[in-house]
């Protein structure tokens, strides 16, 4: 199932690692546990994805809650002081020295390191990972697979047209939209006029080993499915 368009999986809320300088940000462990620290195993499902396809994967080694590298630097929401809900204790009135390393130790490196294998790997299509709740604001989803695309829409309605009425209810930016500004895919494919997309899978899909399995190989054949027409973009 090797692709032959060089890929890159990025995992922008791989982690919810935050270092113990942080103290939790004031969150009890229930907390950092769950889906408000990082996207629920979304980083099992990219490395699973990234072996059927020899495709490369990168991913955060830090909770979005310590810095959401899917943001944009003037993103009100870089460095959240309230998720779903929940006050992030940590993040109120948080010391513009402590924002600013923040950003240089965690975000500016790992875009950089985005940077560095799109030029060393020559890649040619980016695939943003990410999982989501069935249930946001007490609203039951139906969504279970979203494919987010900002105004280059080239490679997410390949990928649409493909998986529609295989099974799954999808999304067309629906549970979100994918048109933030400077987001991982703005700066990395956009900017760039590199193929892209973002998938969002609901997280009760990939709760165990089998469903992680099974959603991933579905993934996977997905992409390989659609590369002879998405190489026509190339």
């Amino acid at each position: 199932m090797k692709l032959r368009i060089p890929t890159l999986l990025v995992v922008d809320h791989a982690s919810n690692f935050i270092p113990e300088l942080y103290n939790n940000l004031g969150l009890k462990k229930s907390l950092i546990n769950s889906h408000i620290a990082y996207d629920v195993n979304i980083l099992k499902m990219s490395k699973k994805i990234g072996s059927l396809l020899d495709s490369r994967v990168i991913s955060a080694q830090y909770s979005r809650l310590i810095i959401d590298l899917n943001r944009g630097i003037e993103d009100p929401t870089l460095i959240p002081s309230i998720s779903d809900k929940k006050i992030i204790p940590g993040n109120v009135l948080i010391a513009r020295s402590n924002r600013t390393k923040r950003i240089k130790k965690i975000y500016n490196n790992y875009h950089l390191s985005i940077e560095e294998l799109i030029r060393i790997k020559k890649i040619k299509l980016i695939i943003s990972m990410h999982s989501f709740n069935p249930v946001f604001k007490n609203n039951i989803r139906k969504v279970e697979i979203g494919i987010l695309s900002n105004k280059d829409r080239r490679y997410s309605d390949l990928l649409i047209k493909n998986i529609k009425n295989k099974g799954f209810h999808i999304g067309d930016n629906d549970p979100y939209k994918g048109d933030l500004i400077n987001d991982t895919m703005y700066k990395h494919g956009l900017k760039n006029n590199i193929l892209h997309t973002l998938i969002e899978i609901r997280n009760d899909l990939i709760n165990s080993e089998k469903k992680i399995n099974k959603i991933s190989n579905f993934i996977a054949k997905s992409i390989k499915d659609i590369e002879k027409e998405a190489s026509k973009f190339l």
